[in-house]
């Protein structure tokens, strides 16, 4: 029988592990969702943020109304790695290394400090990098409690719990900053939080947050309320005995939204190219906001302007952290490489809906019972020198002008003159410059103008097509708000009888 191993004590140096465990690249906005994470899971509905530039020494606090912790329980959540990663978690539960709390905070802040308060009775603790490096693994208790507001407040219910960071320092990013500067990133945080827990803050969970006094309000990635938006069907996949939902949307092109104001919200954080791809949710929080997960055919996907309008919705139970390799900061997420060819098959579909919907900006008035392709005036096909684009000789207006020209041949070489002359590459150019071609707004006279030449073209239109699908035929394809347009040519054609 072999002798038992001799074993050498190997405790980590506190100094160099704390400070390692403060770099791991938190933002003060994912930081700061770390905490919120925290607050739902305790059954918050209430958040409030408090982050003040006090002359470049930035301090921060966070209050919740969730069922706080014990004393106990409070000593158990300030341990490195309490509720590790294997540990069984209920749907609601948003935890994932046990790390967050701690490393999350630590990392904006060289100090900790957390008031909490269960059945009437109220518990502190202070994690201090300081005292940690010069005395190993220890929190103080702090006496008096902190004077801050939200300590105030949180003594007169009977449960809730204050995070307070009382030395942010040049770690963060926050720290140092001019007043203008530090106002500026509260917006961007204020933006991330919308996003992250926008389905919290406008779902059935019901969560206020709140930073400085002021509503985090939610912002909905898929614009789902919107009529143009298009909601492809959910599918569900089986993965490793659990199961999770993946739905793909395709989103209204620019001229399909009231205002420029409008279309820019719907951009989200970052704008429009930032936003493309991926939305992989974890108990309904957000984890990657808009990506491509590496995935592809022959080569990998990236953000472009063709699929800027492709988002695909991706709900993962908590039961899936591992398959996924869901990151400490919950900020990245890995899909299994079993799943990859399918996840790649869902995406290719929407990325080639969302292609139809930039290119085809004006779908404009349908008409009944005509096919998409039938009513397109430029078409798109594939060659051995990349695609080429022609103008649909079968479309009805098109049509009707051969027929008013008395041949084929003359308007076939207009035509074919205007396909090989499209300066494609300059139009590309151009659209990606400045992030989609600008809806074109018609003055009275250009309006006007336009009617005239419409009202020809349907004139040629065969003589028993009702008014309105006359107008209908002549409107399809062109962009923008029509509808001064389309009054005037009802008008023009009998008041649309």
């Amino acid at each position: 029988m072999a002798a038992e191993q001799r074993t050498i004590d190997i405790p980590p140096k506190a100094s160099a592990l704390i400070n390692s465990l403060r770099g791991l690249g938190y933002s003060p906005e994912t930081a700061i969702a770390d905490l919120i994470d925290n607050s739902i899971t305790a059954g918050a509905t209430t958040v409030e943020i408090d982050l003040q530039w006090n002359d470049g020494h930035p301090f921060a606090a966070i209050f919740d109304n969730g069922r706080g912790m014990s004393e106990k329980r409070l000593a158990e959540a300030m341990q490195l790695g309490g509720d590790g990663p294997h540990t069984d978690r209920s749907e609601n539960d948003l935890g994932r290394f046990g790390m967050g709390l701690k490393t999350a905070s630590l990392s904006q802040s060289s100090r900790l400090t957390i008031v909490s308060r269960m059945e009437d009775t109220t518990t502190s603790i202070t994690m201090d990098v300081a005292v940690i490096a010069t005395r190993g693994w220890i929190a103080t208790v702090p006496d008096p409690l902190p004077d801050h507001p939200f300590v105030a407040k949180l003594i007169t219910i009977s449960a809730g719990t204050v995070v307070l960071w009382e030395n942010i320092d040049e770690l963060s990013g926050l720290s140092g900053l001019a007043k203008e500067s530090f106002y500026l990133r509260l917006e961007e945080i204020r933006a991330h939080l919308g996003m992250v827990f926008h389905r919290f803050i406008s779902g059935d969970a019901d969560l206020a947050i709140a930073l400085n006094g002021r509503a985090v309000k939610a912002w909905d990635p898929f614009r789902s309320q919107h009529p143009a938006t298009i909601a492809m069907p959910v599918e569900r996949i089986r993965h490793a005995g659990s199961s999770f939902s993946v739905k793909p949307y395709v989103l209204p092109h620019r001229d399909r939204f009231a205002n420029d104001a409008e279309y820019e919200a719907a951009g989200g954080p970052g704008g429009w190219a930032a936003r493309q791809g991926f939305y992989v949710y974890r108990g309904k929080r957000l984890l990657v906001a808009g990506s491509w997960l590496g995935l592809g055919g022959a080569r990998t996907w990236t953000r472009d302007e063709a699929s800027r309008l492709a988002r695909i919705q991706v709900d993962l139970p908590t039961s899936m952290d591992r398959d996924w390799r869901i990151d400490v900061r919950k900020s990245q997420a890995r899909p299994p490489g079993t799943l990859r060819t399918r996840l790649t098959a869902i995406a290719g579909h929407c990325r080639q809906e969302a292609r139809e919907v930039f290119a085809f900006r004006g779908q404009g008035p349908r008409v009944r019972g005509a096919s998409r392709e039938a009513l397109s005036v430029w078409l798109a096909s594939p060659g051995p020198n990349g695609t080429q684009y022609r103008i649909n000789r079968d479309h009805p207006v098109i049509v009707a002008c051969r027929e008013a020209a008395g041949g084929l041949r003359p308007l076939n070489a207009v035509l074919s003159i205007i396909e090989r002359s499209v300066p494609v590459e300059r139009i590309w150019l151009d659209v990606s410059e400045f992030e989609g071609a600008e809806v074109p707004v018609l003055d009275d006279d250009e309006t006007t103008k336009l009617a005239e030449q419409l009202e020809e073209l349907g004139r040629t239109l065969p003589a028993s097509l009702p008014a309105q699908e006359r107008i209908d035929l002549l409107l399809v394809n062109l962009p923008g708000d029509l509808t001064k347009l389309k009054t005037e040519l009802k008008r023009r054609f009998g008041g649309g009888k």
